[in-house]
């Protein structure tokens, strides 16, 4: 199967247009546990609304969890309806597992809601592969914030399609921390007028493991904005690709997008590749994209070692820096005392909850 196919093709000879994995369409339904406030309606089919929604790794993903029979489960906040307290879904895989899963969250006018995904595993191999389409109607506004934590023998793909309508909102955070091959998928089509797409990644890739991203801002409705942010840190041999596209329809005049990538290189034997692409078929916008690829600025390291603080002890303290400002924004208190606990290295990946 072909996904995180770029909208506009480089090279060919690059090898970095897309992906191409081998999956049957074999995947059992994972047993999600679940924590859902009174005011959020829980449904276990699929609004229509959402059956057409573009996702960022397309439509092979699509077709592999439907030929699966997967049961998408749908989370509604009506009208109205301003939630603080998040839904929580959390995703635990054993050994050999191979496990798809649908998630449908749909907004209607004036609400808003959280929601938090988190995957872990125990030890050994398997997949998972999880996907989670939005319907933000006018002035609605979502929260979703996705932990990827799988033992060092799971293959991952998560993918995420949204669409927003007038001042419609979508804040995404992931912290990505585990897994063997991780494919990560994001396309949110701004339609509406003034609506809003924001993401906040970080992500660390150690030993031979591999992370393939592909993010795309779809900009339709005029005075649209986008925001991609993705802060990493890649060890020993790890190889990640990193797609980001600002995509300007026709007609989406005042839109803004930017995007920026800034990754720490702590090995030498890394791998790392970044597309940072703007299309644009409107003059009346403003796209930026930048990408900080390498070590630390050399005044920095001098600041440091004046306090102190050796060379590489600072690579080590900037690498975590970068992973806990992701992990402050999970709203949840308890999940976010273990994440950090889980980046000083007191429990290893992949351990069970």
């Amino acid at each position: 199967m072909k996904i995180n196919k770029l909208p506009a093709g480089t090279w060919r000879w690059l090898h970095m247009n897309n992906a191409r994995i081998e999956q049957e369409a074999d995947l059992a339904l994972c047993q999600v546990a679940i924590q859902c406030p009174d005011a959020i309606v829980k449904t276990e089919t699929s609004e229509e609304q959402l059956n057409q929604i573009r996702t960022g790794m397309g439509e092979d993903m699509t077709k592999l969890l439907q030929e699966s029979k997967t049961q998408a489960i749908c989370f509604t906040a009506e009208e109205g309806v301003k939630e603080a307290a998040p839904v929580t879904l959390s995703f635990g895989y054993q050994d050999t597992d191979r496990k798809g899963n649908r998630i449908d969250l749909y907004l209607k006018e004036n609400s808003e809601m959280t929601v938090v995904m988190d995957y872990h595993s125990s030890e050994g191999t398997g997949t998972a592969a999880i996907q989670t389409k939005i319907h933000a109607e006018k002035n609605a506004k979502l929260k979703l914030i996705q932990i990827e934590r799988l033992g060092e023998g799971f293959d991952c793909m998560n993918d995420i399609g949204a669409y927003c309508e007038d001042g419609a909102g979508v804040e995404l955070v992931q912290l990505i921390i585990g897994g063997k091959n991780v494919y990560m998928g994001a396309e949110t089509t701004l339609a509406g007028k003034e609506s809003d797409f924001t993401a906040a990644i970080g992500y660390q890739v150690t030993g031979e493991n591999r992370l393939d991203m592909n993010y795309n801002a779809v900009h339709e409705g005029k005075k649209t904005t986008s925001s991609m942010t993705a802060n990493g840190v890649l060890r020993d041999h790890a190889k990640k690709l990193f797609r980001g596209t600002i995509d300007f329809k026709k007609g989406a005049k005042g839109a803004k997008g930017d995007e920026l990538e800034d990754v720490l290189l702590l090995d030498d034997g890394v791998q790392n590749q970044t597309i940072p692409l703007i299309l644009c078929a409107e003059e009346d916008v403003e796209g930026n994209h930048g990408a900080s690829i390498g070590s630390l600025d050399d005044e920095l390291i001098f600041y440091l070692e004046s306090r102190g603080i050796s060379e590489e002890a600072a690579y080590e303290l900037m690498a975590k820096a970068r992973l806990k400002a992701v992990c402050k924004k999970i709203p949840v208190e308890g999940l976010r005392a273990e994440l950090n606990e889980m980046l000083d290295g007191e429990e290893p990946v992949g351990e069970e909850q």
